[in-house]
């Protein structure tokens, strides 16, 4: 009974204990300082060991610039109990706050040598170092732990400090040790790194970072180097030395060739159709898996495709039927089988080879979606035709076969677009409505667009003659007729002046323009939308394409007055995140991902 008494005692004192200790924590949070320092000194009347008090009251000492009350508290803590080395620490910073730095630097040194005696505690004193900013000692403290506890590894806490104090070698080093330890977190780290690397060959950091890699793959080689040297050169555009390593990467291991697939995708898209085609053909010639050589393949053509002209399209569909016969039509070959269609039909005008080519498809053994994908392709070709009726029967099938998926909600708006460009209206924006709400936010964008569209030029034109001709240019530019697109929203510009389809045709121009290179036209229409048109709805989208224009042509300041537009004035955007982070890439921020 008298046990339990004594127990119940202790346990009241200790909550009434942690009550008073959370109050003066309270206290000190909300600056209310006076009675923080009330408060601590109370609980440390009755309890001069804790260090929870201790260093509160120091704190608390420091805020009110009582710098010896501080000093003294924490001299005597440390010198009662020396295993408390934050204690020590805290001096420390209390000499640091009152501008004492050779005192300051003197004591953290001693917390130092103390660590390396006692090193189990050494990461614990690591982070309070760090948690003051001092980033210098916290490296020291944490290497102390690593040394003492093959199992620890703070590299990646290292590597982030070393960047912050702007010692780049360092940093390199931490994170490539980290990356040699845990190979599974190399895609962490490389948002670590794209704070530092650059698009810029000359940038310091990527300079650093290369020279770090070559030299550590002199002295150790590991494929992880090879790896990051890749990833390097694809992040500064240099895409011929990315295949290099890549290459290298493979002669050593047999193995990597999704990532030169990946590779040749990105050279494509930057406008390196050479090193493009050399990865493919890699992929080609080295590929054991047939479904890589496909797939290559039909990267490999549509490259071509990109780089022709009507003359070269006879041997371009040679190679097509060279290929079908060589890896038949199957699950595997769809893309390719998909592609060819395609080819006949928008490229070659040859729309009835494409139907017969497509229909005996439907009859394979492919499943709903892989159907869904030729129906839609199929009724694509009969939109060429301009036989919108055929072609809504199959967007039809192609949306019930699939239901819930978003290739369902790609047909749904196809069948709204050829409502459109055979002028039933009423009935496209029925659809399209519906669509606004589609989970795929590209399709819900376009959607809600061409509704607007709608909209805003079926109130005051009963005819809907603008309209009509907004629409058959759309289709001309559908049906890869570009002239002829042209030449409709010319008249468009030119007879409905100050109509409110007169931004939207301007819009579509400058996109037409851009398609053939001819920036400066491009940009001329788009310049008359922001001045003639400043309150359309186009105006955010007008300022992205402008934005991106000039940054592509090298003019800085000019690129960054357009995202600005988008950034201040158009915050409900979808291109508002792209735009600030293009602008402050731009301004030279450090963008951290």
């Amino acid at each position: 009974m008298r046990i339990f008494f004594i127990i119940n005692i202790l346990f009241c004192f200790q909550v009434g204990f942690s009550q008073n200790l959370s109050v003066a924590r309270n206290y000190y949070e909300q600056g209310k300082l006076e009675k923080a320092l009330v408060s601590y000194q109370e609980l440390y009347a009755k309890n001069k060991a804790n260090s929870q008090v201790i260093i509160g009251l120091a704190k608390t000492y420091r805020q009110l610039e009582e710098y010896n009350k501080a000093v003294e508290l924490l001299k005597t803590s440390f010198k009662n109990n020396k295993t408390r080395l934050e204690f020590l620490l805290e001096l420390g910073v209390t000499h640091n706050i009152n501008k004492n730095t050779e005192k300051a630097n003197a004591v953290f040194d001693d917390v130092i040598e103390y660590t390396k005696k006692t090193p189990n505690r050494a990461s614990y004193i690591a982070r309070m170092f760090q948690s003051y900013n001092l980033l210098k000692p916290s490296i020291e403290c944490f290497r102390i732990a690593m040394d003492s506890n093959s199992v620890l590894n703070y590299d990646l806490e290292i590597g982030r400090m070393y960047g912050e104090l702007g010692e780049y070698y360092e940093m390199f080093d931490s994170y490539l040790e980290y990356m040699l330890n845990k190979p599974a977190y190399m895609v962490n780290i490389k948002r670590r790194l794209d704070e530092f690397i650059t698009d810029d060959p000359e940038n310091e950091a990527n300079i650093i970072f290369r020279k770090t890699l070559l030299r550590k793959n002199q002295t150790k080689p590991d494929i992880l180097y090879n790896e990051l040297l890749s990833w390097m050169f694809s992040q500064q555009k240099q895409f011929k030395k990315s295949f290099l390593q890549e290459k290298a990467i493979y002669a050593k291991t047999e193995d990597g060739i999704p990532q030169i697939t990946n590779l040749a995708m990105n050279a494509k898209e930057n406008g390196d159709y050479d090193t493009a085609k050399d990865a493919l053909n890699f992929v080609i010639t080295k590929s054991e898996q047939e479904n890589y050589t496909i797939n290559a393949h039909v990267q490999l053509q549509r490259l071509l495709i990109e780089q022709s002209n009507k003359k070269q399209y006879a041997d371009i569909n040679k190679n097509y039927e060279s290929l079908i016969n060589n890896y038949g039509k199957s699950r595997k070959t769809l893309n390719l089988l998909l592609d060819y269609a395609h080819f006949l039909g928008f490229k070659q005008d040859q729309k009835k080879q494409a139907e017969n080519f497509l229909k005996p498809l439907l009859k394979e053994r492919f499943s709903k979606i892989e159907k869904a994908k030729i129906e839609i392709l199929l009724a694509d070709i009969l939109i060429l035709n301009n036989k919108f009726n055929q072609a809504l029967i199959y967007y039809t099938r192609a949306k019930k076969k699939i239901k819930n998926h978003p290739l369902s909600q790609e047909a749904s708006f196809k069948i709204a677009k050829a409502s459109y460009y055979k002028g039933d209206f009423d009935w496209a924006k029925t659809q399209l409505n519906v669509l606004k709400a589609s989970t795929t936010q590209l399709i819900a964008n376009d959607a809600m667009q061409l509704a607007l569209v709608i909209e805003d030029n079926t109130q005051e034109d009963s005819t809907f003659t603008a309209l009509k001709l907004y629409a058959k240019a759309e289709l001309y530019t559908f049906q890869e007729q570009p002239e002829k697109a042209m030449d409709v929203y010319t008249k468009l510009t030119r007879d409905y002046k100050g109509n409110s389809i007169e931004d939207d045709a301007l819009f579509k121009q400058a996109k037409l323009y851009l398609t053939s290179n001819k920036t400066e036209e491009a940009i001329t229409c788009f310049q008359k939308i922001i001045n003639f048109f400043p309150n359309s709805l186009l105006a955010d989208d007008t300022y992205f394409e402008l934005g991106n224009l000039y940054t592509s042509q090298g003019n800085v300041d000019k690129a960054k007055d357009n995202f600005e537009q988008i950034i201040f004035n158009h915050a409900d955007s979808i291109y508002y995140v792209e735009a600030r982070k293009t602008y402050r890439k731009l301004r030279g921020d450090h963008l951290i991902n």
